[in-house]
């Protein structure tokens, strides 16, 4: 039995219409709960002079209900735990935003855009003017995360019920990993704006707190006396906001952990069934009373989108068997997760944490990066099992058309390489027919405007690839895939069989074919490679947590791209944008952290690089740089401007691009003419 599966299966100008207050107080049909009603907050027209369509935004909350007692519902942790109402359901609810297009570009696609900790801005919201808001396609984002402060009203929450064993409350120890780039004497524990589990009196009183300076050194207690806990209800939150006071203040770049023993676990689970049973009714049931005010077009196919940790939860909602709504229906067409890395997350256990993300530095041994890794099957090298994560889904008949889109960033500092290789790293995964996998090189965790600017949390300047037009454009791709057939472009990334995928260090020594040594540059010392853990007896059977902190086991092997003579990634074996396959600069997946923040032997928490190339040979020589330069690489800027040019084309005639992103890329081209006139 493995980690993971033991639970999940079983194998422009805006005009505002007057604030609305509406209830759609139609009840569902369904004698098993799902979608109970919509309550309309808020409804506005985004629309532009000199654009001839529009969309409709409309914004509030959607009331649901679920019967714990159905097989699908049993997926969600600890449901049989979950209060009930007179009926034998499970209430619950969730905020909500959908965006309508007008019907003269409606194209019968639904996007769901999972936000990210309760933030979303999809394309409309950006510019009528986006390549994707012309195309036509219905938005919806609701909240699936519990933890989400109210202190925002632009973050969308999901509301679950607090779990108990009939009168009793249930406990257990929480473990809460906390770090700060400045002195501080406070800090909350959930991360800003994020809340946490409420301690029992025991658990304020027996606390533990030790400090370390990395992951893996020796764990220093210090005295309950030195620091104090402060729990501060959340209004409209079934979790309080707790925040640690250290006696002599947080040092940066130092991690710090806290446990205790915690109360009233939350359903977090549900979050999944309310994307799984909203999606499934505005895909298969237009006709219904429920969603008469939301003025939906026919839903012909659905896509499913996520950025970092949304993205982990479109892996972990397909593995956990949520891709199949109740009538036994395929919910998402196709999914795309972004950046994601190997992860999943703590999304769907006891005392979930769903903010949570495993680093280099942070974040050490959360339930996150767990096999199975590949979408097809591969065999664990600790457990020896065999799966992988669409292997429920197709048993059930419901796997969808898959994009995995990632960075170079994420193989350094997110294991990106283990989705597409086995365990060990040893050897290439067989790519089931029905995924995709893309790699943007030269590009870091966040897709920026392609102007380097002063370093940040790095030692170097933060890498400032702009990548997010290319993963956009695959959306268009995904959806020609599902309505007309067309296949989408080939994979590309890189692999083993090629060395195209290497090792990051050899012998204890950086690989030269993962980065050439610069003169005066540090380099890394490892990278980030997820861990086989004991997370305790109970773990496999009912995704509790009794380990704190988990006793680690063994690796899982990371590998990263090869790079070429100028330490930028290869064309042959990612996507690169335009200004990473005519460069100026070398690209690079990783940072080392800046020394003020601390800990400056780890890599800075998913931000990459940005190194200049040298002038002429004669700086090369002088500075002993062994990359090209700058003007043995360019007769002139016209040339750099063609050369760059060609480039975009090229990733447009690929479909890799759609037409109306080159504009931007363009117009970086032009900026880096400032280079030239030195």
């Amino acid at each position: 039995m493995n980690t993971l599966s033991a639970l999940g299966r079983d194998r422009s100008s805006i005009f505002f219409l007057p604030f609305q207050f509406m209830l759609l107080a139609f009840s569902s049909s369904l004698l098993n709960g799902q979608v109970e009603r919509f309550e309309i907050l808020e409804r506005e027209l985004i629309s532009e002079d000199d654009i001839n369509y529009n969309y409709e935004s409309i914004s509030g909350r959607i009331y649901l209900s679920l019967d714990p007692e159905l097989f699908l519902n049993q997926r969600i942790t600890d449901v049989s735990y979950a209060p009930r109402n007179a009926a034998g359901l499970v209430d619950y609810s969730v905020d909500f935003r959908l965006l309508v297009p007008s019907a003269e570009i409606s194209n019968g696609g639904l996007i769901y855009h999972v936000n990210n900790r309760g933030g979303s801005r999809v394309p409309p919201q950006v510019s009528l003017s986006h390549p994707l808001t012309k195309r036509g396609f219905s938005y919806l984002v609701t909240g699936w995360i519990n933890e989400l402060s109210s202190e925002s009203s632009e973050r969308l929450r999901l509301h679950a019920p607090i779990i108990s064993d009939g009168d009793e409350t249930i406990k257990g120890k929480v473990r809460y990993e906390i770090y700060v780039y400045t002195k501080s004497n406070d800090r909350e524990i959930g991360t800003a704006n994020h809340l946490a589990y409420r301690p029992t009196e025991d658990g304020l009183i027996e606390a533990v707190l030790t400090k370390r300076a990395y992951q893996k050194d020796n764990r220093e207690e210090i005295d309950r006396d030195d620091f104090t806990l402060t729990v501060i209800d959340e209004e409209s939150s079934s979790q309080p906001r707790v925040t640690l006071n250290l006696k002599g203040g947080f040092e940066p770049g130092v991690i710090y952990e806290l446990i205790y023993e915690a109360q009233d676990p939350v359903l977090a689970g549900v979050g999944m069934a309310a994307i799984r049973d909203i999606v499934s009714l505005m895909r298969y049931d237009g006709g219904n009373p429920l969603l008469g005010e939301l003025n939906m077009p026919e839903i012909d196919h659905t896509i499913a989108w996520g950025n970092s940790q949304s993205g982990r939860l479109l892996r972990h909602f397909v593995y956990d068997g949520f891709n199949i709504d109740l009538s036994k229906r395929r919910v998402f067409d196709g999914v795309i997760p972004v950046i994601t890395g190997a992860g999943y997350g703590m999304f769907n256990n006891r005392f979930a944490m769903p903010t949570r993300t495993n680093g280099h530095h942070t974040n050490y041994l959360y339930p996150n990066d767990l096999f199975p890794f590949t979408y097809g099957d591969s065999v664990d090298p600790f457990t020896g099992s065999k799966d992988g994560l669409l292997s429920g889904a197709r048993e059930e008949g419901v796997a969808p058309k898959v994009m995995h889109i990632q960075t170079s960033n994420e193989y350094w500092l997110r294991a990106g390489s283990l989705p597409h290789t086995n365990p060990l790293g040893t050897e290439d995964a067989a790519i089931p027919d029905e995924v995709r996998f893309y790699t943007i090189g030269g590009s870091a965790h966040t897709s920026r405007d392609g102007k380097p600017r002063a370093p940040t949390i790095g030692r170097l300047s933060s890498n400032p690839n702009m990548w997010a037009p290319i993963a956009e454009s695959l959306v268009v791709a995904m959806s020609e895939w599902i309505s007309d057939g067309i296949e989408p472009p080939a994979s590309r990334y890189p692999l083993i069989a090629n060395n195209s995928l290497v090792r990051s260090h050899v012998d204890g020594k950086i690989n030269q074919k993962a980065w050439n040594p610069i003169e005066g540059i540090d380099h890394p010392s490892g990278l980030y490679r997820p861990e086989f853990a004991d997370y305790g007896a109970q773990w496999n059977t009912h995704r509790i947590i009794e380990s704190h902190p988990p006793r680690a086991i063994g690796f899982y092997n990371s590998l990263v791209p090869a790079v070429d003579i100028n330490n930028n990634d290869l064309s042959a074996s990612t996507i690169l944008p335009p200004t990473a396959a005519v460069p100026i600069a070398t690209f690079l997946s990783w940072n080392l952290r800046a020394e003020n923040i601390g800990a400056p032997k780890a890599l800075a928490r998913l931000v990459g690089g940005y190194l200049p190339l040298p002038s002429t040979e004669a700086m090369a020589a002088q500075t002993r740089d062994p990359r090209g330069s700058i003007s043995d690489m360019y007769q002139s800027f016209e040339d750099y401007f063609s050369q760059y040019e060609l480039a975009t084309d090229d990733l447009i005639n690929q479909r890799f691009l759609l037409p109306e992103f080159k504009r931007p890329y363009m117009d970086l081209a032009g900026y880096n003419a400032r280079v030239f006139d030195n």
